[in-house]
């Protein structure tokens, strides 16, 4: 069964918060109506929620792009079900809210739509992926975005705490999640296989994991007192605003236009490793599209190429460092990996994004392990999101059914 082009985890979620983003596409972006989630893309079964679905093309083309609406597993293969079982009306839908961008130095084209529009709807909850491809071409997959659709049926109580053992009090933050299926409309049956519950630290794909079930109580379910509930706490998120380009904002050294196109230099950052926590406000590894002083930024911001600098870190061998966040889904690929200068003993990596507010940070991966502490510290008062997803596939099911999504703030009382 083919694979989505997302990153997976061993045993775990797809990463549904924002799928890989291929050449030739920028800011892509799924915002949901209801405000309960938050940035997530996920909306409720049955109501009048719904999805705003954006992105870009940077290479300009002129394109007749469709989409259409597939239904997943949990481990991001395609489900066995069948288009009529889990959509209303036709599955294949033109794009026509396309606009030019206005007044920039790069041009782009801006696409956008709306999920479910008219009498196209999901029939089922679960996790589905939005298949972007060009009209003449239904074969070739140009973008894949993933999305989930939930019936709420389960009450989720999550609590973040200090960690049971002594070595990690100072640097990690544990979960215990309680899953209440009391009113449930369905019965839940073998809870330890059949019930699948995920949980991620602030929309960090690479952090999804399974949460294994300690004891069962009647119909109440708990997740506690388990090395896979503990999750590195790390440092604030470093960030920057380039909202706006004629002057250097937040974290920019200076702006300026370099053949035709608009840069940034930030300002030179450094290890954290070992340093003391320092609280600083964030949006927990998000971005916010945005250029001052424009009506509609989605057309009239300027794509920066934006020069991240860290200093002060020796290269070694078998080591590579890269910039990571929300903006580029936590990936470490090519694009987005640091160089060394050994002249001006630095790191630094150019990538273009959308004028907005970016938190970022760096992430090392040495002999192909990631390790984000060694640049950025570990501390367990770092403040945190944490989300929580429960799934069902009764006994002889064909698909997942998604009963609960939770949010939860390593300060929350």
């Amino acid at each position: 069964m083919r694979k989505l082009l997302f990153i997976l985890l061993s045993a775990c979620l797809l990463t549904y918060v924002q799928a890989q983003t291929p050449t030739g596409f920028g800011t892509v972006l799924v915002e949901s109506s209801n405000s309960d989630y938050e940035s997530l893309p996920v909306i409720n079964l049955r109501s009048s929620d719904y999805l705003t679905v954006s992105f870009d093309d940077l290479l300009d083309r002129d394109m007749a792009l469709r989409y259409r609406v597939v239904h997943l597993n949990t481990d991001g293969t395609l489900s066995p079900l069948r288009e009529i079982e889990y959509m209303d009306g036709i599955n294949k839908t033109d794009i026509t809210n396309t606009n030019l961008s206005f007044n920039t130095r790069t041009n782009y084209v801006h696409y956008e739509f709306r999920f479910p529009e008219g009498r196209r709807n999901v029939k089922v909850s679960g996790a589905f992926c939005f298949e972007v491809f060009e009209a003449s071409d239904p074969d070739n997959v140009m973008l894949r975005i993933p999305f989930m659709v939930c019936e709420p049926s389960v009450l989720v109580d999550v609590d973040v705490k200090v960690p049971r053992r002594v070595e990690w009090r100072m640097s990690r933050q544990e979960l215990a999640v309680v899953v209440d299926a009391s009113e449930c409309p369905y019965q839940i049956l073998q809870a330890d296989r059949t019930l699948k519950v995920f949980a991620q630290q602030n929309q960090n794909t690479t952090t999804i994991r399974q949460l294994p079930m300690l004891f069962q109580v009647g119909s109440r379910y708990e997740y506690r007192d388990k090395d896979e509930m503990v999750f590195d706490g790390l440092s604030e998120f470093r960030n920057f605003d380039i909202r706006p380009v004629e002057h250097s904002g937040w974290g920019v050294e200076t702006t300026y236009i370099l053949r035709d196109r608009w840069n940034a230099l930030l300002l030179k950052q450094k290890s954290r490793e070992y340093k003391p926590y320092i609280q600083d406000d964030d949006i927990n590894g998000n971005y916010a599209v945005k250029a001052e002083r424009m009506d509609n930024s989605a057309i009239e911001a300027e794509y920066v190429d934006v020069r991240f600098l860290l200093e002060d870190v020796e290269p070694v061998e078998g080591r590579d460092i890269y910039v990571v966040g929300k903006f580029n889904n936590w990936e470490c690929t090519e694009t987005n990996k640091m160089v060394y200068y050994p002249d001006m003993k630095l790191y630094s990596v150019t990538l273009p994004l959308k004028q907005g507010f970016y938190d970022y940070m760096y992430a090392c991966v040495e002999n192909g392990k990631l390790d984000m502490p060694r640049l950025e510290g570990n501390n367990q008062e770092t403040e945190n999101d944490y989300f929580v997803y429960v799934f069902y596939r009764e006994p002889g099911g064909r698909y997942d059914k998604l009963l609960g999504v939770v949010k939860a703030n390593s300060r929350d009382i």
